[in-house]
């Protein structure tokens, strides 16, 4: 048990106890390390746990959390990738003082990881327990964590999952561990910088998206 705090963890089984269970086989194990033989066949076994502080966060504490969405509006199915293409060059000139950060999480069969890409392509290998929610998650908390030692102070974060937008938009719903990290390091980066978030679309040929997708 990898949480000090668990309150199963009274009920660990003791060295000296592990090895006369170990000596009398047909004597049942307690559940508890039934239940190890069972994470470690799932190599779950060496995953770090991250709590989730519901308390994080005072209740007189507003945490607003925006993000743009350029393409509002237009159907992917029906959409041609060069109208995207148009749309976030255009939002791009707009905001042409913001320098552009690419995020992406992907899970696969055996692989789970996340891409960014900054002024340099970074790519992570993540825990194949995790889901895509958290490697996306993960992918934007790695972004911020490079933003915050950067010299510039104006950021824009490209990200192609709308769930994970979301997620940081209503978080008073969604209390997942990555969710309050990267609201409390946006609540530090409030400070000397100016980040914005915005949607955009997979696939659709965006360079900036491609190669965090590949990195991924």
């Amino acid at each position: 048990m990898s949480v000090p705090s668990h309150p199963l963890k009274p009920f660990a089984l003791a060295i000296g106890l592990n090895r006369l269970y170990e000596a009398r086989s047909f004597n049942i194990k307690p559940f508890s390390e039934r239940a190890k033989a069972v994470l470690n066949d799932a190599h779950l076994n060496n995953i770090n746990i991250q709590e989730n502080n519901i308390l994080t966060f005072p209740p007189w504490y507003i945490q607003i959390f925006n993000y743009h969405n350029p393409f509002s509006g237009y159907d992917k199915t029906g959409t041609a990738a060069i109208i995207y293409q148009q749309l976030f060059s255009f939002h791009c000139s707009k905001y042409s003082k913001y320098i552009p950060v690419y995020t992406d999480g992907s899970k696969t069969a055996g692989h789970v990881g996340c891409g960014v890409v900054f002024n340099t392509i970074l790519s992570f290998s993540l825990h194949n327990s995790m889901s895509v929610f958290s490697a996306e998650l993960t992918a934007i908390l790695v972004a911020l964590q490079h933003i915050i030692v950067s010299n510039h102070r104006h950021f824009c974060v490209y990200t192609d999952s709308m769930s994970a937008l979301e997620s940081l938009h209503f978080s008073t719903e969604h209390r997942h561990p990555t969710v309050i990290e990267i609201l409390l390091l946006l609540r530090k980066l409030e400070r000397g910088f100016d980040i914005i978030f915005s949607w955009v679309p997979g696939h659709v040929g965006i360079l900036g998206n491609e190669q965090a997708d590949t990195a991924a």
